[in-house]
C-alpha cells in the first residue's frame, strides 16, 4: 500500500513539474536588455529580447521607476503590438518618464548636473495575447469620449445661443430706456420753451405718458400769464 502511494506521488510530481517549468520560463520569456532615455527625450526606448524558441507578439509589461536609492517613484503598464523572432531583440518606445522635469536614465552619459536620474525595473505581464479585447475596450473608451465631446459641443452651442439672446434682450432694453429718457428730455425742453414749469410737466409725463404730455404741450402752446392755464 505504501509503495502504491509512493508511485502516485512520484507520478504527480512528474505531472506538475512541466507546469511549474512552463510557468517559471514564461516569466523570463521576454526580458529587457537595455533602456535609453536622455534628459531631452520625449520617449524612452526599451530593447526587449525573446528568450524562447518561438515567435513572440503582443507584449504586456510593467515598468517600475526607482530613484538612485532604489525607492519606488512610479509604475505604469504598457501594451505593445510587437513581433520578436526567437532569440532576437526588438526595440519599443514608451513615453519618457518625467519628460517635463528633464529626468534621465541613470546610464545615460553626459547629462547636465540639474537633471535627476532614475532606474527602471521591467516585469513581464503577458505575451501572445489577443489584442482584440483590448482594442474593443479602447474603442468603447473612445466612443464614450466622442459622445462626451459631442454633448459638450451641444451644450456649448446652446450656451452660446442663450448668451446671444440675453445680449439682444439687454440691447433692446437699453434702446427702450434711451427712448424713454429722450422723451422725458423732450418734455422738459418743450415745457421750458413754452415758459411752463419744467418739473411739473416732467412729473405729469411720468404719471401719464410722455407722448400724451408732448401732445398737450403742442396744443396749449406758450404761457402768456393766464392764471387758469396749467403751469
Amino acid at each position: 500500500m505504501k509503495l502504491k502511494y509512493f508511485f502516485a506521488l512520484l507520478i504527480g510530481l512528474f505531472t506538475l513539474s512541466p507546469v511549474y517549468s512552463i510557468s517559471k520560463d514564461s516569466l523570463n520569456a521576454v526580458t529587457m536588455v537595455s533602456y535609453e532615455q536622455s534628459w531631452l527625450d520625449s520617449n524612452g526606448t526599451l530593447a526587449l529580447k525573446n528568450n524562447t524558441q518561438s515567435e513572440i507578439r503582443n507584449v504586456t509589461f510593467q515598468i517600475t521607476y526607482l530613484d538612485m536609492s532604489g525607492n519606488l517613484l512610479d509604475y505604469e503598464e504598457f501594451v505593445r503590438n510587437v513581433t520578436i523572432a526567437p532569440g532576437m531583440t526588438k526595440k519599443v518606445d514608451i513615453p519618457a518618464y518625467e519628460h517635463d522635469r528633464h529626468y534621465h536614465y541613470y546610464k545615460s552619459e553626459n547629462m547636465p548636473s540639474g537633471s535627476p536620474a532614475f532606474k527602471v525595473k521591467f516585469e513581464l505581464k503577458d505575451y501572445n495575447s489577443d489584442l482584440s479585447e483590448v482594442r474593443s475596450e479602447d474603442n468603447d473608451l473612445m466612443s464614450g469620449l466622442d459622445s462626451y465631446i459631442d454633448d459638450y459641443e451641444v451644450d456649448k452651442e446652446n450656451t452660446g445661443i442663450a448668451l446671444g439672446a440675453v445680449a439682444i434682450g439687454l440691447f433692446i432694453c437699453l434702446i427702450i430706456v434711451g427712448i424713454m429718457v429722450g422723451l422725458y428730455v423732450l418734455v422738459a425742453v418743450m415745457a421750458k420753451k413754452r415758459n411752463r414749469n419744467v418739473a411739473l410737466w416732467v412729473l405729469l409725463s411720468i404719471l401719464a405718458s410722455p407722448l400724451i404730455i408732448i401732445i398737450i404741450l403742442l396744443v396749449v402752446g406758450e404761457d402768456n400769464g393766464d392764471i387758469n392755464e396749467i403751469r
